[in-house]
C-alpha cells in the first residue's frame, strides 16, 4: 500500500472522529442560537489539561465558491464542477487527480474545531514569530456565493499535541487557536496528481476507464540495445517453425523467440505499471537532466489499447528509475522493487536462451554429418485409432538410425540435448569458415508450411564456441561444450 493509500485511510477515520465531536458541540447549542458560522461560545473544559474546545468554522460546502491555499510547495485555487460534482484545483485542470486528497481540502475548510485558546494577537507581549504566523505554513482563503469571505493561517505546530495540530488565527478574530489540520493542506503536486501514468490510455469515450490495458507491438531502444528491438505477439501456426510455441517474437534486429518468463513480466509491467510517487510536474530542460531524462537511458515504444505509446526512463539507480511519456509533462517515481523486467531490459534478458528449437512431434527427421559422426534418423507415425482424444490425433511413433530400429525414448533424449542448446553470443555476424557440422531437420507434412527441411550449420567460432548458422543466416553461438554433448548422444542413439 502506497503512501496516498494509507493517507486515505487515516482520512476517513480522521473525519469521522471530527463529524462525531462536532456533532456533540452543536447538539446542545443550535436549538438556541441557530446556525453559527464563527462560534466560541460552546466549549468544554477538560480536567486534566484545563485545555478548550469549541466550533471554530460551520459552514456549509454548498456555500462556497472558490478556495484559495498556499503552502510552502504550492497555491491552488479549487473549486467545484457542477458537471462532474468534484472538487477541481484550477492549477491541476487537465491531469489525472486524487480527486479524494482535493476534497480533503475542501471540506476541511468549511467545518473546524478548536482544541484550545492559547492567546490573543491584541496582547501587547505578543510576537507573531513565536507562533510562526511571521511565516505562515499555511494560508487559506474561502469565498462564499454571497460575496462574502473568510480566511484563516496555520503557523507552527503546537507543542505538546499531535503532529497534525498547529496554532490558527482566523480573520477578524484576535484569538490564536489550537487545531488540528489534515495533511493535505500541506502538500503539493506530487499528492494531489494521480500515480495512473497511463491514465490517457485507458480511459473510454464516456470517461470510464477501461478493465484491462491490451498491450500490442513493443520496441525497446537505449543504452542496453545496439539499435532498436521490436517485440511483436507470435501467432505461427506452423510447427516446422523453429518459432513455434512463443508467445512472443523480437522481428529486429534478429528474428528470435522472446522467452516466456520474460515475456509475461514486460508485459505485466506494461499492463500495470503504476508510479509510486510523481516527481515533477512540467519539468524544466535542468530537471529534466537531473533525473536522467534529456537523455533517456531506455526507451519503451508500444501499443496500449490501440494507441502509440512512448515511455522514457532514466538507469535504474538506488533502486529508483524516472519515466515520462512522450508529449506528457510529469515526472514519475519508480521503485524498482515493485517492477518485474522493465528495470534489467537487455537482450540476454529478453531471447530466448535455445539457440536450436524444433517442436518434437512435428519432426520426422534428424541428420547429423561432422565431428566424425554421420546420424540419419527417420521418425515414422501411424494414427492410434483406439486412443481417445476430442480433438487432435493421437500416434505411435517409431524410429530409425541409419537404417536400424532404434527405442523412440532415445529419440526424445537426443531431441531434448538439440534444444538445450544455450546461446553465449548474440546476433553474430555471418562466419567465413565452412561448416563444421550440418545438422537438417525434416517435419511431418501438415508440420510444415514454408521448409521442407531445416539447414543448421555449425561453424567454428572460437575455440570454446560454434556460430549457429540456421537456413544461410547468422543467429548466435552455442559453447563446444553443448556440441560435443549432442555429437556423443547421435553417435550412442
Amino acid at each position: 500500500m502506497n503512501r496516498k493509500k494509507r493517507n486515505l485511510l487515516l482520512l476517513v477515520v480522521a473525519t469521522a472522529a471530527v463529524c462525531a465531536l462536532l456533532m456533540v458541540l452543536t447538539l446542545g447549542d443550535s436549538a438556541e442560537n441557530g446556525q453559527h458560522e464563527h462560534e466560541h461560545g460552546v466549549s468544554e473544559s477538560d480536567e486534566h489539561s484545563e485545555r478548550h474546545t469549541g466550533i471554530l468554522l460551520n459552514y456549509s460546502a454548498d456555500e462556497i465558491k472558490t478556495l484559495t491555499f498556499s503552502n510552502s510547495k504550492a497555491k491552488y485555487t479549487a473549486y467545484v464542477d457542477l458537471k462532474s460534482g468534484n472538487v477541481v484545483f484550477k492549477e491541476l485542470e487537465g491531469y489525472s487527480v486524487n480527486s479524494k486528497f482535493m476534497e480533503t481540502v475542501w471540506f476541511g475548510s468549511v467545518q473546524m474545531i478548536y482544541q484550545d485558546v492559547v492567546a490573543d494577537t491584541s496582547d501587547k507581549d505578543y510576537k507573531p514569530r513565536d507562533y510562526g504566523f511571521d511565516k505562515p505554513s499555511l494560508t487559506v482563503k474561502a469565498t462564499l456565493k454571497n460575496g462574502k469571505s473568510y480566511s484563516f493561517k496555520a503557523g507552527k505546530k503546537t507543542p505538546g499535541y499531535e503532529n497534525d495540530v498547529y496554532y490558527l488565527t482566523v480573520s477578524g478574530d484576535s484569538k490564536i487557536y489550537v487545531c488540528t489540520l489534515d495533511s493535505a493542506f500541506f502538500m503539493g503536486d506530487s499528492y494531489y496528481l494521480s500515480d495512473d501514468i497511463f491514465s490517457d490510455y485507458d480511459t473510454n469515450q464516456d470517461g470510464s476507464k477501461k478493465n484491462t490495458a491490451k498491450i500490442g507491438e513493443v520496441t525497446l531502444s537505449g543504452e542496453a540495445f545496439n539499435g532498436k528491438f521490436t517485440i511483436m505477439p507470435s501467432t505461427t501456426a506452423d510447427m516446422s517453425s523453429p518459432f513455434y510455441g512463443y508467445e512472443y517474437m523480437v522481428t529486429s534486429p534478429i528474428k528470435w523467440p522472446v522467452k516466456a518468463s520474460a515475456a509475461s513480466m514486460l508485459i505485466n509491467d506494461l499492463q500495470y505499471l503504476m508510479a509510486d510517487d510523481v516527481a515533477v510536474l512540467k519539468p524544466t530542460a535542468k530537471q529534466l537532466k537531473s533525473h536522467g531524462l534529456s537523455s533517456p537511458y531506455l526507451t519503451v515504444s508500444f501499443k496500449r489499447n490501440g494507441k502509440n505509446c512512448v515511455m522514457y526512463c532514466s538507469k535504474p539507480e538506488n533502486e529508483k528509475m524516472y519515466v515520462i511519456l512522450k508529449d506528457h509533462d510529469i515526472i514519475y517515481e519508480l521503485n524498482t522493487n515493485s517492477l518485474s523486467l522493465l528495470h534489467e531490459l537487455k537482450p540476454e534478458n529478453i531471447y530466448s536462451i535455445n539457440a536450436v528449437s524444433a517442436t518434437l512431434e512435428a519432426v520426422s527427421g534428424v541428420k547429423i554429418a561432422g565431428g566424425g559422426v554421420k546420424c540419419d534418423i527417420v521418425v515414422s507415425r501411424d494414427e492410434n485409432k483406439n486412443a481417445v482424444a476430442e480433438t487432435d490425433v493421437i500416434y505411435t511413433y517409431s524410429v530409425t538410425k541409419n537404417g536400424e530400429e532404434k527405442k523412440y525414448s532415445s529419440f526424445v533424449k537426443l531431441m531434448k540435448q538439440l534444444n538445450s542448446s544455450s546461446i553465449t553470443r548474440w546476433n553474430v555476424k555471418k562466419p567465413t569458415g565452412k561448416p563444421v557440422i550440418t545438422i537438417t531437420l525434416s517435419f511431418f507434412e501438415g508440420a510444415k508450411q514454408k521448409h521442407k527441411a531445416a539447414i543448421i550449420e555449425l561453424v567454428k567460432y572460437s575455440d570454446r564456441e560454434y556460430a549457429v548458422v540456421r537456413d544461410g543466416l547468422p543467429v548466435n553461438t552455442v559453447s563446444a561444450t553443448w556440441v560435443k554433448q549432442l555429437l556423443s548422444d547421435a553417435e550412442e542413439f
